[in-house]
């Protein structure tokens, strides 16, 4: 049985869209960028899964390392301990579980000079790039400065570029398909979707002036998608920069008027306002500080000028204040006295504030008048209201100065008790013994120098401070004169004369390290030891 032979079939003929294809190639910009795109991205996909093979063999090896340096830090402080003790067996376990992982070809753990453990091979297999050996220095347990030994381990070179090579060409094919993928979508994209829209906005733009309330317009086609919102979110944009433009001109005319103002407040500000740094110089200061402690005008002086020497601060209260200040981030402040030649002391009230940027904001209040009260109240708390002289608390005050001035020179402390004078207030009344009270008062400044201090500690009894005396004679004599002058006849205005006298004690001392209370203690001794005697004279205190 014969078969008839398949017929050939008749040849096709050239399809329109194929007759026009090398035409279409020439003048379609669409066709060529596609054409082009694929050559490069063919190009492009070639050399990066070139480079991709070296490089993530490279970083594969690398990771690898990485991961045997972690691997050897897992179990360094096993065989640190195995390396201190010498202990053989635990460093055989610890380099046989290291050898268990694929990138381990041997491990070796010496103590010193001394193998402890050694196990494996290391690769020698031709053509594979040797990796270097990895050394961890092991430190005994107890003190980490003294290195016990060493861990050694040979990568498993072989092994390492097999799982790199097959990891590095995996990733070469994925990244080649996914090029071609991109290229054919970006080409298309690009071309039809983005090209001609975006430029026209780009011209728009390129040709759009600011500030003069004009816009782009939307390309045809795209008045719903992300290209027509594109465009009116850039003309949003161009109104509120036009919005905000305006809002700054408006800004910047208020923050103008309102330096000017602070400028204001700032120059005729009855108050002291200034600025100090943590050095103590000032840095800006208002006409009032100026007018206060002497400063010319700010503008145009290139001085440098110290807080601390204007207050004549010589004990270094403003530093320690502006460390408080800096410290603890909260305003300080203290009274300073300024010295104006004769004329007396000007008192300024500092307060300091801390700044952000370590600088001090600081404020100087004139409290003259005010500390000028406190003495005022001060001095009549410590004077006696009957005779005017000092009070206990006022002669307390100064003795304890007068002692701590001592340099070379003798003080003597007179304790004088009025004999008689419970007789004149029984038998003349308080009155008469008020006038006798102030006419010893009067009588016992009258024998002192003006450098000396008077006091009345309460009842009949006075002090006497004699300062910078020369010698013992010299209290001596005073008190002599004291007895005489208080024995003489009084008229306390009453019909006749009174007669009182005086019982002194005295305490001399040219020590500073004496203190107030014994002077004190030892004048009371000597006064009740002249009334013993006979009263109306004085003795010394032994």
């Amino acid at each position: 049985m014969s078969t008839e032979p398949a017929s050939r079939p008749p040849d096709t003929p050239d399809t329109p869209d194929a007759a026009h294809s090398p035409r279409r190639l020439q003048t379609s910009v669409v066709w060529r960028t596609m054409l082009l795109m694929l050559f490069f991205g063919g190009l492009v996909g070639v050399l990066v899964a070139l480079a991709s093979t070296v490089m993530v063999g490279r970083e594969e090896r690398e990771r690898m390392q990485r991961q045997l340096a972690e691997l050897m830090a897992t179990v360094e402080r096993t065989a640190s301990v195995a390396a201190f003790a010498r202990d053989e067996q635990l460093a055989n376990e610890v380099a046989q579980g290291l050898l268990l992982n694929d990138a381990v070809a041997r491990v070796v753990i010496t103590e010193a000079d001394h193998v402890l453990a050694s196990v494996g091979e290391a690769d020698t297999e031709a053509g594979v790039l040797r990796l270097p050996v990895l050394v961890r220095p092991l430190t005994s347990p107890f003190s980490p400065d003294q290195q016990v030994g060493e861990l050694r381990l040979w990568p498993a070179s072989s092994k390492i570029a097999q799982a790199a090579g097959s990891y590095s060409r995996f990733i070469a094919i994925i990244l080649l398909i996914e090029l071609v993928f991109v290229v054919l979508s970006v080409a298309w994209v690009v071309l039809n979707v983005f090209t001609r829209p975006v430029k026209k906005l780009s011209d728009d733009l390129h040709h759009l002036e600011i500030g003069v309330g004009k816009h782009v317009s939307v390309p045809t086609g795209h008045a719903g998608d992300e290209i027509g919102r594109l465009a009116g979110d850039v003309n949003a944009l161009i109104t509120r920069m036009d919005d905000l433009l305006a809002a700054e001109r408006d800004t910047r005319a208020r923050l103008e008027a309102s330096e000017r103002k602070f400028r204001l407040i700032f120059e005729s500000a009855e108050t002291g306002i200034f600025t100090v740094d943590n050095a103590g110089r000032l840095h800006d200061w208002n006409p009032w500080l100026a007018a206060k402690l002497r400063l010319p005008a700010h503008e145009g002086n290139d001085r440098s000028y110290v807080l601390g020497t204007l207050l004549g601060d010589a004990s270094s209260r403003l530093d320690t204040l502006m460390v408080r200040a800096l410290s603890d981030q909260r305003p300080t402040s203290a009274d300073f006295g300024v010295q104006y030649g004769e004329s007396g002391v000007l008192w300024l009230h500092v307060v300091l504030n801390p700044l952000p940027d370590g600088l001090l904001q600081g404020i100087a209040n004139d409290v003259t008048e005010r500390k000028r009260a406190e003495a005022s109240a001060l001095a009549m708390a410590e004077r006696d209201p009957l005779t005017g002289l000092l009070n206990r608390r006022g002669i307390e005050h100064r003795l304890s100065s007068a002692l701590e001035s001592l340099h070379g020179s003798g003080l003597a402390l007179m304790l004088v008790d009025l004999d008689g004078f419970k007789q004149v207030n029984d038998t003349q009344g308080h009155e008469a013994g008020d006038r006798v009270l102030s006419w010893v008062a009067r009588q016992l400044e009258a024998v002192v120098r003006r450098t000396d201090l008077v006091a009345r500690l309460g009842g009949d009894e006075f002090v006497v401070v004699l300062c910078a005396l020369e010698s013992p004679d010299t209290a001596r004599f005073i008190a002599a004169k004291i007895v005489s002058a208080l024995a003489r006849p009084i008229d306390a205005g009453g019909n006749q004369p009174v007669q009182i006298g005086a019982s002194v004690g005295i305490a001399y001392t040219d020590s500073r390290a004496d203190a107030p209370e014994a002077l004190m203690r030892r004048a009371d001794e000597a006064m009740y030891e002249a009334k013993r005697a006979g009263k109306s004279q004085y003795r010394f205190a032994s």
